[in-house]
């Protein structure tokens, strides 16, 4: 509590007497009463309208009484908030019938649903929250949890209590603000203490046995830490340099010589602890094993195998439940006489050499069944150490009988231990096959003694080759946030945007802004689902305002700045958002929307607006899954108007990260950014993989190809539309020389001629990277990086993770490869849906996944995809998506109009362009300057037609149909001598 706070707190606990009507006089003081009555009179202030230099005043204060507690008085405290701040069953039914009403009435239930949601929340949730608002309380909370614990074993009603401080602790840990640290015998005493206390596997008597795992040259430590806990660590990993793979844990624990670790090639961990006790079952990431053996494996290259030795601390229970079932079959029969035999035992040291070949050979099976076959009700293995190293990607290798004489190790396993290996190519897909399938990898002697394992749970688990072939696997869910945030964390005094005038912007100083605006937008009420518009000019902020939402769950809906307010009344209509950022310029423009739960922030390129208001910071991370969505991209469509697909954070993700790899982008690359950020060129490929990899953006507001041309010395990629290579052909300063530095051009959003990828090559010796993908799906496919040809006129192979076949307009049936038809994909990149469109979203996709694009395209010899046409109307010029039926509608209402057919053609710089043929009304003769200024105010700059045709007629088939196809081959040549 600060030094000035006591008038709040007076304040406070009088205003609590008046509500409870008691005098005032005798309560304008903090309660005097014992450390329970202070911290529950604390916490029911806490749960009152308070601001929030009240809140952390109050909260400190309920922590410190909280230390003053006694075990009798942590009891009632724990009961009390069970009892008292948990759910309001009928608010819960009452919310319930609502939403279900709403739904058997044709609506969504949106608002229902999120009411729902709020009252099922038990409200002792908020009030931890509201404790966490004390200085250093997130740490406090972590030991209240562990206090929990401590008395659940005999006080088991407490336990919803520690699911709500579970939820809450997940959701404050994360693996993207964890820092890793070695620990050597020269590291602070109190980070020695914490290891010697918090050693559970291995537990050590003193400060001699600390030294035999610190300061011999054979053996390392790390420790993992967050910024809620400072110098408190969060978990150890404890790692000895040995020959080949242990299967005994007496040599690596008792002293010794220690080994040369040039001499060794097996790096095993032997112990990982868990350092709070009231961080237990809270997850901090799939991959901090993979994180400490490539640190080891940086400082010692010449190892062979990361393995650990681990124990099974759930099988003895097991084995126990299993010989007592009723079963009679023989299998039932044999764990009975095996559990009878080990359980009057005491330990390895009563058995003989016959006695430990003959149990070994009826152990192993049993172990065996227990790691790799025996599940939870989730499907995963119910051995917990297994289900950890599982989760991280490793391979359940080898099973060691007996490997551990202590006391403990024999009561949980009969001294049975397992070294899974970790092998680092295979991480990454092991991990996913886990999460996804609940796949058990087998390799090695367990492969051997499991060769028939089938694919997946339900049935099994399943056998690594040693030798894998095929497309490289997708890599886990992380979130764009996350991994923002990761690299901010890591390398935060690094240039993420430099800007034409000079300046730049740190990861550091963008985690920051991001952090301002995610507490402006929860001020403006913001919560997980709600819509974030933007339609703001391109800058850093916008960027920020884009992790903001990411980070606090919202769902960003990115606008072009060429919208005009009819458009905008659509857009604002059907995704109603909560939230509408515009430009300061725009606001009055947006002024009669605010209001009926829409808020209006403005955020200008001089790092100006209503948004950038206040210093008050978010901290939370919104725990998003890979199915919440995360954006929605508004994109036409052959029906009505606009269409919004819906984004999900795994879409996002998977893309990225796919991306990082085919592209090989790092942090170590420069890119030049000249895309717009409302498009899912600019911001979801360009910004996300700079975002996730570390790397730097020189940021413009535009493309300009004399600026470009200067940036590309200092630049390693430039991702563009065909425009940007066109236009930088026409400039005699792209040479070889200027582009020295430059190691990737990519091309998309837009067909790029071959003629101009060829002169390109020519004349700089780089072939640009095309791919394809559209708004629904991300990216797709893409030509190679290395291993192959960049193909003119093609947009290469599908990406690792994604499916695309070519089938038949009619049937559906797959094409053989060299014949024209529908492309379809299918992965993790794909939609979730059309916003508020289920119909339309069933009929765009096939019964077995396959999302159908529209687009026209074949496969060749090669694999590689041509796309050839769209199968509707739509219109794409300079990376922009044109609906024409929209640009008919504002045409055909034109008085001297009788109707029209807007088509795209062949254009020098836009790849294609918008033309408009019209047939006049009877006795009228329109203008094309006169119609295109009819339209101009309902229509984007970007969608206006570049010519107008007058024809008699429009031709159509006999089905009374217009012919659009004969129109587009009529008008083909049209900007043929554009001067581009």
């Amino acid at each position: 509590m600060g030094p000035h706070d006591g008038w709040l707190l007076t304040d406070l606990f009088r205003a609590l007497g008046r509500q409870r009507g008691r005098d005032p006089v005798a309560d304008a003081e903090e309660p005097q009463g014992s450390p329970l009555d202070q911290l529950l009179a604390a916490c029911e202030v806490l749960m009152s309208d308070v601001g929030e230099a009240s809140m952390r005043a109050v909260a400190a204060r309920a922590l410190s009484a909280y230390d003053e507690l006694d075990n009798a008085g942590k009891l009632a405290f724990f009961t009390h908030i069970t009892t008292t701040y948990g759910v309001d069953a009928d608010q819960v039914r009452a919310a319930f019938h609502q939403w279900e009403h709403a739904r058997n009435t044709g609506f969504q239930g949106e608002e229902e649903l999120v009411r729902l949601f709020d009252v099922v929340e038990p409200t002792r949730q908020q009030l931890l929250r509201r404790m966490n608002h004390a200085p250093d309380a997130t740490l406090a909370l972590v030991g209240m949890r562990a206090d929990l614990r401590g008395l659940m074993r005999h006080h088991p009603q407490l336990r919803p209590l520690d699911h709500d401080f579970h939820h809450l602790l997940t959701s404050w840990f994360n693996r993207g603000f964890l820092r890793m640290e070695e620990v050597t015998w020269d590291a602070p005493e109190e980070l020695h203490h914490h290891l010697l206390h918090y050693e559970k596997v291995h537990p050590m008597a003193g400060r001699a046995e600390l030294r035999r795992r610190l300061q011999p040259e054979d053996r390392r430590v790390y420790a993992f830490f967050h910024p809620a806990t400072g110098d408190v660590p969060l978990i150890f990993v404890e790692v000895a340099l040995v020959r080949s793979m242990p299967s005994s844990i007496a040599p690596l624990l008792e002293r010794g010589p220690a080994l040369s670790p040039s001499d060794a090639d097996t790096a095993a961990l032997y112990s990982i602890n868990n350092a709070l006790d009231g961080l237990a079952g809270v997850s901090f990431g799939s991959f901090l094993i993979k994180q400490v053996i490539e640190q080891v494996g940086e400082q010692l290259p010449h190892l062979e195998q990361f393995v650990t030795l681990s124990p099974i601390p759930g099988f003895r229970s097991w084995l126990t439940e299993q010989a007592e079932r009723e079963a009679q079959d023989e299998q039932a029969a044999d764990l009975r006489l095996l559990a009878r035999e080990l359980n009057t035992v005491e330990g390895p040291a009563d058995l003989g050499a016959e006695d430990v070949e003959r149990i070994r050979s009826r152990l192993l099976p049993a172990l065996t069944r227990y790691i790799a076959v025996a599940r939870r009700d989730d499907g995963r293995p119910l051995d917990p150490v297994a289900r950890f190293h599982l989760g991280n990607g490793a391979t359940a290798w080898r099973l060691n009988w007996p490997a551990n004489s202590s006391p403990e190790a024999w009561r949980q396993s009969y001294g049975a231990m397992i070294n899974y290996r970790y092998e680092p190519e295979k991480l990454e897909r092991q991990h996913e096959d886990f999460v996804r399938r609940r796949t058990v990898a087998l390799g090695g002697p367990l492969r051997d003694a499991f060769p028939n394992a089938p694919a997946s749970y339900p049935h099994g688990a399943s056998t690594t080759p040693d030798n894998e072939r095929g497309t490289p696997p997708m890599a886990p869910f992380t979130t764009i946030y996350r991994s923002f945030a990761e690299q901010a964390e890591r390398q935060p005094d690094k240039t993420l945007f430099e800007l034409p005038d000079g300046q730049s912007i740190t990861y550091r100083e963008t985690a920051q802004t991001a952090r301002r605006i995610a507490a402006r937008l929860v001020a403006d009420g913001v919560i997980p689902g709600d819509r974030v518009a933007m339609q703001v000019e391109k800058s850093p902020e916008a960027v920020a305002l884009y992790l903001a939402t990411l980070q606090i769950g919202g769902v960003l809906l990115p606008l072009n700045t060429a919208y005009t307010g009819a458009e905008m009344e659509y857009f604002i209509g059907d995704a109603q958002p909560r939230v509408l950022v515009c430009s300061p310029d725009r606001r009055a423009d947006h002024a009669h929307r605010e209001g009926d739960g829409l808020v209006v922030e403005t955020l200008g390129v001089l790092r100006d607006g209503t948004l950038l208001d206040g210093d008050d910071h978010h901290e939370e991370v919104y725990d998003a899954s890979a199915d919440d969505p995360a954006s929605i991209l508004y994109t036409s469509g052959t029906t009505g108007r606009s269409k919004g697909a819906v984004l999900t954070h795994g879409n996002l993700a998977s893309n990225c990260r796919t991306l990082l790899e085919a592209w090989q982008y790092t942090a170590d690359d420069r890119l030049i950014h000249a895309l717009p950020i409302f498009h899912i060129h600019g911001l979801f490929v360009a910004v996300n993989m700079t975002l996730t990899a570390g790397a730097s953006l020189h940021f413009l507001p535009r493309f300009a190809p004399e600026t470009i041309i200067d940036l590309l010395p200092r630049a390693t990629v430039l991702m563009g539309v065909p425009t940007f290579y066109t236009r930088l052909l026409k400039n005699d300063r792209l040479t070889p020389e200027s582009c020295a530095s430059m190691r990737l051009f990519v091309s998309g959003s837009a067909p790029l001629l071959a003629s101009d990828h060829e002169a390109f090559e020519a004349r700089t010796g780089h072939a640009i990277l095309e791919r394809y993908g559209m708004t629904e799906t991300g990216m797709n496919t893409t030509n190679p990086y290395d291993g192959g040809p960049r193909k003119p006129g093609t947009v290469g192979t599908p990406l690792p993770g994604i499916e695309i076949r070519v089938v038949d307009r009619e049937t559906g049936e797959a094409l053989p490869d060299g014949e024209v038809g529908i492309i379809e994909v299918r992965g993790p990149n794909v939609f979730a849906g059309y916003w508020q469109m289920p119909e339309k979203t069933a009929s765009e996709f096939r019964e077995d996944g396959f999302f159908v694009t529209g687009d026209l395209g074949r496969i060749d010899e090669d694999g590689y995809l041509s796309i050839v046409g769209r199968d509707k109307d739509l219109v794409i010029s300079g990376g922009y998506n044109i609906y024409p039926k929209e640009i008919e509608d504002l045409l055909n209402a034109h008085p001297r109009v009788l109707e029209s057919a807007v088509i795209g053609v062949p254009h020098p710089d836009f790849g294609e362009t918008v033309m408009a043929v019209v047939v006049p009304a009877p006795g009228r003769q329109p203008e094309g300057g006169e119609l295109l200024d009819f339209i101009a105010d309902d229509l984007a700059r970007f969608k206006h037609p570049r010519a107008v045709r007058v024809v008699e007629t429009l031709p159509r088939n006999v089905m009374g149909k217009v012919q659009k196809a004969e129109l587009r081959k009529r008008y083909a040549d049209l900007f043929t001598d554009v001067d581009a």
